[in-house]
């Protein structure tokens, strides 16, 4: 009867084990792990049956991500409203969340990549917002195709992405906020949005935009 129980034992451990690799569940490996240790009597009854269910991360509901990105979307309107600069910051929402464009030459010199003194208020007060959401923020340096000539940035493409990680950087020494929530992306001449063929054309695809995702 003691080797009959020894091997009835093996066998359970053996099944067991099986159960608990051919699935990686934590609800049901806690299962199999709570009825071993039950049919061994190393637990109370209560345990051999009902282990604890894994907890579940907790996330916004649907109309709190949307309640969330209307007030972003209103404060930072009223920013930019206040601060008179609706000629050279727009801002809208969209599906992904709130698109940010700040239009040249409000951020940066030409050919350069420090942002200016003078623009530093505003966009401060811009960062106060975004920094209340626990989103993705991502920051795309746009240029005109007129090549760069100076002996910093070899083209434009490399001017767009130290605009951009200029900007990342700012966000995060002011805000402290998790360097993984930030994406520097420099987009060079290749995304404009007006011709580059006249001179306003060329203003308006010089600019950073700046994305919050906040989608529904």
């Amino acid at each position: 009867m003691t080797t009959y129980g020894d091997m009835m034992t093996l066998l359970l451990c053996f099944f067991v084990m099986l159960i608990s690799m051919s699935s990686m569940e934590v609800a049901k490996i806690q299962q199999a792990a709570a009825s071993l240790k039950g049919a061994l009597s190393a637990l109370p009854f209560q345990e051999r049956v009902m282990p604890s269910p894994p907890k579940e991360i907790q996330r916004p509901s649907r109309g709190e991500r949307k309640g969330r990105k209307s007030k972003a979307l209103a404060k930072l309107k009223k920013v930019i409203r206040e601060n008179q600069m609706e000629n050279i910051i727009s801002v809208r929402q969209n599906e992904q969340g709130i698109h940010l464009t700040i239009g040249d030459p409000a951020l940066f010199e030409t050919g350069k990549a420090d942002i200016k003194q003078k623009i530093l208020p505003v966009l401060n007060q811009i960062l106060e917002i975004l920094s209340e959401a626990e989103d993705i923020i991502r920051v795309e340096g746009h240029t005109d195709n007129v090549p760069i000539h100076n002996d910093t940035f070899r083209d434009n493409w490399e001017l767009s992405v130290a605009r951009s990680l200029s900007v990342i950087r700012y966000i995060k020494n002011r805000q402290n906020i998790d360097p993984r929530r930030l994406r520097p992306v420099g987009c060079g001449e290749f995304h404009p949005v007006e011709s580059n063929s006249t001179e306003e054309g060329r203003a308006l695809n010089r600019r950073v935009e700046i994305y919050i995702e906040m989608g529904d």
